[in-house]
């Protein structure tokens, strides 16, 4: 599965418009990650508007240290008379043109919406992987997500135990890529029930008969089961299991591998857990096996050695 879409924001702004036209029937949110990275606040005595030129300055939290990052930039209107207001703890703030109020929002948001570059302290823990689905399967708008209880249960959680970091989510949406191989050097015994095998494979893919659902479910399991998120505990280390419900059309249909690829870059962010170091792009493909190993569709050079659970790169 291929990411085609990723978008980062804190909950209160799932309902807003911007979030809304992001996903749609074409791009729909499949999945979502509860990340967090340091607290951002303003300094609001140390904000100041000067004709053109304008300095925010922001104070990020790391742990029990603080540190001051300056944001100097130039408008195309005079902003003589502009003040910028924030109450304790200065996460969020209101700017005015003399006495009316022109802009609002999150000191966090607008800090890294005016970074043009990427700074460490943009990197992302990710705690917790989970579906935009329903119970009846069924997609969820972002909005909704904002009623659901494992999303709201975790995200609660890591607000509490961790003071010092700001919590936000990350929403995705990806598409698949089919990719087959037929492999003329292996023989059979029964070249008849071979045949008959492989007809019905063909047929069903043909048909799309694997659910956006069951796509989803191994992408998602293949993500938890890579990054190993702290909060995950369903499908952390039990990935892949053809025991499990979700997994066995797939192995039914002699799928050889579930393939990821994640790229950040887009939000100048690099995720990361307590296994995966921070990178841009992660590559990962898992071989499902039957009761003998297969030969994988997806190796990359004579001198990678496939025969382990999973092959992986990752970019910076």
């Amino acid at each position: 599965m291929s990411m085609t879409k990723i978008t980062i924001c804190q909950q209160e702004q799932l309902d807003s418009e911007l979030i809304k036209s992001e996903f749609n029937d074409e791009y729909p949110c499949h999945l979502y990650m509860i990340v967090r990275r340091p607290r951002v606040t303003l300094i609001p005595e140390k904000c100041e508007f000067n004709g053109i030129n304008t300095k925010l300055t922001f104070r990020i939290q790391e742990g029990f240290e603080f540190k001051e990052k300056e944001i100097i930039m130039k408008v195309n209107e005079d902003t003589t008379g502009y003040k910028i207001k924030s109450k304790f703890p200065h996460s969020e703030f209101d700017i005015f043109c003399r006495e009316e109020k022109i802009l609002s929002g999150k000191s966090s948001l607008l800090y890294f919406m005016l970074l043009n570059k990427y700074v460490e302290h943009a990197n992302a823990e990710i705690l917790y992987i989970g579906q935009s689905f329903g119970k009846n399967g069924e997609r969820q708008a972002p909005e909704r997500l904002k009623k659901h209880s494992t999303l709201q249960g975790i995200y609660s959680k890591a607000i509490q135990n961790n003071p010092d970091k700001e919590i936000w989510l990350l929403l995705l949406s990806f598409e698949r890529s089919l990719l087959t191989v037929f492999d003329g050097k292996n023989k059979s015994n029964n070249e008849k029930n071979d045949l008959s095998q492989a007809t019905k494979i063909m047929n069903m893919f043909s048909q799309n008969e694997l659910s956006e659902k069951e796509m989803i479910n191994f992408t998602e399991a293949a993500l938890i089961k890579y990054f190993q998120p702290e909060y995950n505990i369903i499908y952390k280390g039990s990935f892949p299991n053809p025991a499990h419900s979700s997994y066995r059309e797939c192995y039914d249909l002699d799928v050889n591998s579930v393939i990821f690829e994640l790229e950040t870059d887009t939000i100048k962010t690099k995720l990361y857990t307590e296994k995966i170091k921070p990178v841009f792009r992660n590559y990962v493909s898992y071989k499902l096996d039957n009761k003998t190993k297969r030969k994988s569709l997806f190796q990359m050079g004579d001198d990678i050695d496939l025969s382990g659970d999973y092959f992986s790169f990752q970019l910076d």
